[in-house]
């Protein structure tokens, strides 16, 4: 039965900032490179500490959620006396996992998804019995689901650049091989076979396709149907079918404006790029040091990209037992960014389990 640091949650992403390996720093907005912080970034979190089964059974705070779990309601549910299951929202039950007293075990949701998990403590020798729910929610300004803190009017104006570093640590007593890190879409892939923009300038993409599911305002990369990138723009307004970008919405993150093709396809991207930067030393070392200089300084050295096909990842390799990786993060706010209470960027990392 899958102990706790053995399959999706063998990986740890905390913050950094801190003065030496591992210590107190719980401001994401100072997680600006130097050392790993203690504090793990969790992007979703149970709305209650602790369930009661005949014993109580607690949600390791210590420990985050899988990401993939989603918002919602899933549930604790005893087999027996001694075996729980794990329901994700909007999921099916996992298989049973025995847990005794004292002990702390991975839970997995069914169908396959590995990486919609949860770890849980059993205290108590009673009988487990019933089911609980488990609410989950989405925490404000996570950095891997919300992203960084709240822009002003005056920061959009000004075109703000702001960077982030995460530390990511392998706590399994085994290796983790083939890490990557990459975007996740905010809706689904449409070709602009019905509309393409200029070579310059403001105008309109459109697909005979549907963009019910993408944000109102937001990211779009624009990709060949070779799959090379060609364009990552700014819509401030869509409809079903169109999207509307200004001329300060083109050639933004590093890319250059190019007339569109009706092959290319359109994908609703997070506001963030990624970069990696390996530590000064393993399995303790620190990133680059952007605590003095603040959020709007870039860290040298570091290249970011957009990635969210399989040849563009961010690829970090193999990390041993206990060894650490950097992974930064780059919001650019374009001078057109529309206002939202709800502003979303998706990353995942995936990697292969020893």
């Amino acid at each position: 039965m899958p102990a706790e640091k053995t399959r999706c949650d063998s990986l740890a992403l905390y913050f950094t900032g801190a003065s030496s390996d591992g210590g107190a720093q719980t401001d994401p907005d100072v997680s600006l490179g130097n050392y790993r912080s203690s504090t793990v970034e969790q992007a979703l979190a149970c709305a209650e500490a602790s369930y009661t089964l005949g014993d109580t059974i607690s949600p390791r705070t210590s420990r985050p959620l899988g990401i993939e779990n989603g918002t919602g309601t899933g549930s604790l549910a005893a087999l027996d006396a001694n075996t729980l299951a794990w329901t994700p929202p909007g999921g099916s039950q996992g298989a049973g996992v025995a847990i005794a007293n004292g002990e702390t075990k991975l839970l997995e949701g069914g169908g396959g998804y590995k990486n919609k998990w949860i770890v849980v403590s059993r205290s108590g020798a009673a009988g487990l019995s019933g089911s609980a729910n488990v609410v989950i929610s989405q925490r404000s300004n996570a950095l891997c689901v919300a992203g960084f803190d709240d822009m002003s009017a005056a920061e959009v104006a000004a075109g703000d650049e702001n960077y982030r570093c995460l530390c990511l640590k392998n706590w399994a007593a085994n290796g983790i091989t083939n890490v990557k890190a990459y975007l996740v879409q905010l809706g689904t892939q449409q070709t602009s076979d019905a509309g393409q923009l200029g070579a310059s300038g403001a105008g309109t993409i459109q697909t005979t396709g549907s963009l019910a599911d993408w944000p109102e305002a937001g990211w779009c990369k624009i990709m060949t149907s070779g799959g090379s990138e060609r364009e990552i723009v700014y819509y401030t307004s869509r409809t079903g079918t169109t999207l509307t970008v200004p001329a300060a919405g083109r050639e933004l993150r590093g890319t250059t404006a190019a007339a569109g093709a009706a092959t290319d396809t359109i994908h609703a991207i997070p506001s963030i790029d990624l970069g990696k930067e390996a530590p000064s030393s393993q399995p303790a070392g620190n990133f680059t040091d952007k605590t003095g200089a603040g959020e709007g300084s870039a860290p040298g050295g570091v290249s970011f990209s957009a990635p969210i096909v399989a040849a563009e990842y961010v690829d970090i390799g193999d990390l041993a037992a206990g060894y650490i990786y950097g992974l930064w993060l780059r919001r650019l706010t374009p001078t057109c960014m529309q206002s939202g209470i709800d502003i979303s960027n998706r990353l995942s990392i995936g990697f292969d389990a020893g």
